[in-house]
């Protein structure tokens, strides 16, 4: 079958000879029948207690874990299945979560470590169950264990709570989210932030990583400071199955994989971290999660995604907007005036949030048009540049069709506000070896309870007067704190920090259910599944230009994170500018795999360059169902890697649609064939570019097989394919 090009875009297939499938059903042996007790369901989650082998068994429709524990015996992982495979993986007897007591060293619900099984029980969650393992350290230390599965997910979140019943303090190290043992195979993740890099286009900053081990060998990620400055906290071990797991954290964290033979064992948690337990106190280590799922690790990917969603974010969809920040094209050169007329020419071409960032507040800008530390922390509107209030702001946005965005940084202070009336007490600031490290500003510490108090009331305060649609949260430094008078000691103030935050956050979330938090965090330094929970979407990268640097960093990180998750923004640079530039589309459409966001001056561009933005912001939109519910796949070398010459990313959504973008990064090879990934084999997919309409259709099976060669275009170095099941005409027509 040929289907003929209408364009620079086309489309070749060929015919292929349709090979026979049999489908085996692999069941499982025969068991003896007992007694089973079906104690917690969800739609398809549920927790089977076997009392007379006294197994508890956690499963879904898509994995299942097997789980001694019962009062008299140990606590023990007995094995992980993959119920569509049949697929079985004992778990050796060194696996579990650990926790070291007072110097103790052990293993948690083990007889020779100290601990005692109290009580078992499986709870129903909105979207999944909960087995909560209730054990017994020496009498007076409860440290309970927590195995949560969700619908449609092969990923486990597990935790430990514990919780002093002695009165003198416990000291606690160890904090561990999960310790399993797995087949060997290639190790793979994702690097971090990596710094303030001089060369934006080929430094390894959310690159994707990956080592085959040999016999002895380790790899240990982590971070001792904020979770992604180096490492994104997840890790894959892939082999015929691939297992994931990570920790769901932002501050200090760890994970080891080491090669044992034929095995691997993952182990993650805290790292070094070591805190005190005082007389009634409870406290959470981090969680963490772990998945299986048969075949490549691309599956585990798509795997994130419904783990996030359903787990995660107990159901809550993630909805990206098309937004418009003010930050890089104006700094804190910000008035009523201005804002109104950015908001007029953001509406004009379809924006749907705007938001106003730093530099609202008095004092801002006092040394320079990107000082936004001065008068850090003063959140009140500054009356000379905003006469009218910010609340004005957000109603005009209102009227104008768009949500109204605030930001603000409420774990920083600056120093001159320190001590007055109402504002920041000193003794809550963070220190590390008595300084604050910073110049003119302090990080709040928000292990303080009066300190997380005044937190609170400040940013409540900025909301119920203003009464924003999405609040801006950022946090531009960081120390760990090692103060006393926090509640914490000289060496877990990471620890406390972090808890401190999502508590925070955590209120916030109750108070204002409606409300849209961004997660900015100086620009990809806090990026984890632990602020997923909290937050809507996530800023990738300060260096949001040239677009191949924006490519790369949605690449790598949508192998973690749902792209809907993953913000950047077109914006004016002398690298690549956008007003009277080779490629206005390029700089667009780079951005549009995540969410879609703008950062210029509206009333420089032309009448045909207004048009085109409006243009690509409707495309946007109509594959927005696709982007929402997506996970991706990559079908070339990552970006601004050496061998992509042509870079496509692939997003496929729940309801059976797909996006592709790709694009030229070598003027001298003028076309690329990219195979599309897990469309329906039988379904007949109409594929058509946004710029030149259907290209054809063909069935899934021969797209994947033979592929879609893109041709050079003179419109655009970016192109965007669409691939609909025929039988929803439409669903891609901007």
């Amino acid at each position: 079958m040929q289907i003929a090009s209408r364009s620079a875009d086309s489309l070749t297939v060929r015919t292929l000879r349709l090979a026979a499938f049999v489908i085996l059903a692999l069941c499982a042996p025969p068991a003896v029948c007992v007694a089973s007790d079906v104690v917690a369901s969800s739609r398809t989650a549920s927790i089977v207690h076997d009392s007379a082998r006294q197994l508890w068994t956690i499963a879904n429709d898509v994995v299942q874990l097997d789980v001694q524990a019962d009062p008299g015996i140990d606590l023990r992982l007995i094995q992980l299945r993959i119920p569509q495979t049949g697929d079985r993986f004992p778990i050796p007897d060194d696996s579990g979560a650990t926790l070291t007591v007072d110097g103790q060293p052990g293993r948690i619900g083990r007889a020779a470590d100290g601990y005692s099984i109290a009580s078992v029980r499986g709870e129903a969650l909105p979207l999944g169950v909960d087995l909560i393992v209730q054990t017994v350290f020496r009498r007076t230390l409860v440290v309970t264990r927590h195995y949560a599965l969700y619908d449609d997910s092969p990923t486990f979140e597990m935790w430990t709570t514990v919780e002093s019943k002695r009165s003198a303090p416990y000291t606690l190290a160890d904090l561990n989210a999960f310790a399993l043992t797995v087949p060997a195979g290639i190790v793979r993740w994702v690097n971090g932030l990596r710094g303030d890099a001089s060369d934006v286009v080929r430094d390894d900053a959310f690159s994707l990583q990956a080592r085959l081990l040999s016999d002895g060998d380790e790899v240990a990620l982590g971070s001792t400071m904020r979770s992604s400055e180096d490492v994104v906290p997840w890790i894959a071990v892939e082999g015929k199955q691939t297992f994931f797991g990570g920790v769901m954290w932002s501050g200090a964290w760890s994970i080891t994989a080491s090669r044992r033979g034929d095995a691997i064992a993952l182990r993650a948690g805290l790292g070094s971290t070591t805190t005190t337990l005082a007389a009634g106190e409870s406290k959470s280590g981090p969680h963490g999660f772990l998945g299986i799922v048969p075949g490549p690790a691309t599956e585990a990917t798509k795997a994130m995604t419904t783990f996030i969603v359903n787990g995660v974010r107990g159901g809550r969809q993630l909805a990206p907007l098309v937004t418009y920040n003010m930050w890089f094209a104006y700094g804190t050169r910000i008035d009523e005036d201005v804002v109104r007329r950015e908001m007029e020419g953001a509406a004009a071409v379809g924006t749907e949030l705007f938001v106003l960032d730093a530099g609202w507040y008095a004092d801002a800008g006092e040394l320079g048009t990107f000082d936004f530390e001065s008068g850090l922390g003063r959140w009140i509107a500054d009356e000379r540049r905003f006469p009218s209030g910010l609340r004005a702001l957000t109603e005009y946005a209102h009227q104008l069709g768009m949500k109204f965005g605030l930001w603000m940084e409420p774990e920083r202070v600056f120093l001159d506000l320190v001590g007055r009336a109402g504002e920041v007490a000193e003794p809550w600031l963070a220190t590390a070896g008595g300084s604050y490290e910073s110049p003119r500003t302090a990080q709040i510490c928000l292990a303080s309870d009066k300190a997380r108090q005044w937190v609170f009331a400040q940013v409540t305060s900025v909301i119920d007067a203003v009464q924003p649609d999405y609040l801006k949260w950022d946090n531009n430094f960081w120390i760990n704190c090692d103060r006393s008078g926090h509640g914490h000691g000289a060496e877990d103030g990471n620890f406390a920090h972090v808890t401190g935050l999502y508590d925070l956050l955590s209120d916030l979330r109750a108070r204002y259910p409606g409300l849209l938090i961004e997660n900015v965090s100086g620009g990809g330094n806090r990026l984890d599944v632990g602020m997923l929970r909290y937050t809507d979407v996530g800023w990738m990268d300060d260096r949001t230009v040239p677009s191949v640097r924006v490519r790369h960093n949605a690449q790598g990180l949508s192998t973690v994170f749902p792209l809907a998750y993953l913000l950047s923004f077109a914006m004016e640079h002398e690298s690549e500018p956008l007003h009277n530039g080779p490629d206005l589309l390029l700089s667009l459409r780079s951005r549009m795999m995540g969410v879609l966001g703008t950062c210029i001056r509206h009333a420089e561009f032309s009448e045909g360059e207004t048009a085109d933005i409006a243009r690509q912001v409707a495309i946007y939109k109509s594959l927005r169902d696709v982007i929402a519910t997506s996970s991706a796949t990559l079908l070339t070398p990552q970006a601004a890697s050496d061998d992509a010459p042509w870079d496509a990313l692939q997003a496929r959504g729940a309801h059976g649609g797909a996006v592709i973008v790709a694009v030229q990064n070598d003027p001298g090879v003028d076309r690329i064939t990219v195979r599309p990934r897990d469309l329906g084999p039988a379904i007949t997919y109409e594929v058509r570019s946004v710029d030149q309409g259907v290209l054809g259709s063909a069935k899934g099976d021969v797209l994947m097989a033979d592929g879609i060669e893109i041709l050079a275009s003179p419109i655009s170095a970016a192109h965007v394919l669409t691939l609909a099941p025929a039988a929803a005409p439409g669903d891609f027509r901007p």
